[in-house]
């Protein structure tokens, strides 16, 4: 666990840095630094983009950085609604929910492979709920899913830092660490 744990955050650093990186202009500013630009620049910056754009570059660069290890195999999804040919519902603590991850990384319908549920990604341009929180925490404990690790990510809150969660089943707890990147 520990060599797939080291690996999934050097995948999701790697992925997160070169979002920032490459596609900040897609994100959302904050006023006070939105102020202090050009017209020009301005319209650039915030155009109000729906976060499944922002998404679809993140997912880009997970599938980018997992070619070439032993996770090349598995496919990065967005917005992907289904188990197999039922709607995905999970288990809460709220109770059974109907879900659809922003972000998975997954092995699509082979049950044979051992980390057919790996990673999935709860993404806001706005604060992280608790509910955003308990689905991932959902997916990782749901008998259906149990994926090996779960994300939560707000883009665009604060206008310095890409604020991330990794979480993970230790043995014994779900873990939260915290794996946020400055722009």
């Amino acid at each position: 666990m520990k060599k797939t744990l080291s690996l999934i955050k050097k995948i999701l650093e790697l992925s997160i840095d070169e979002l920032i990186e490459r596609d900040s202009d897609i994100f959302n500013h904050a006023e006070e630094v939105i102020d202090q630009l050009s017209g020009e620049e301005v319209i650039r910056l915030n155009r109000k983009l729906h976060e499944t754009t922002i998404n679809h570059r993140l997912a880009f660069y997970l599938e980018k950085y997992c070619y070439e290890t032993e996770l090349e195999d598995l496919i990065v999804d967005i917005e992907y609604n289904r188990y197999y040919e039922n709607p995905k519902m999970l288990n809460t603590i709220e109770g059974r929910i109907t879900a659809r991850p922003d972000i998975i990384m997954h092995s699509r319908m082979d049950k044979t492979v051992p980390t057919q549920h790996f990673l999935v990604v709860e993404a806001k341009k706005e604060l992280i709920t608790e509910h955003d929180r308990n689905k991932i925490r959902g997916f990782i404990s749901d008998d259906d899913y149990t994926y090996l690790f779960g994300l939560t990510i707000s883009y665009c809150q604060d206008p310095n830092n890409v604020i991330a969660t990794l979480f993970y089943y230790n043995g014994e707890n779900i873990i939260e660490e915290d794996i946020s990147r400055h722009k």
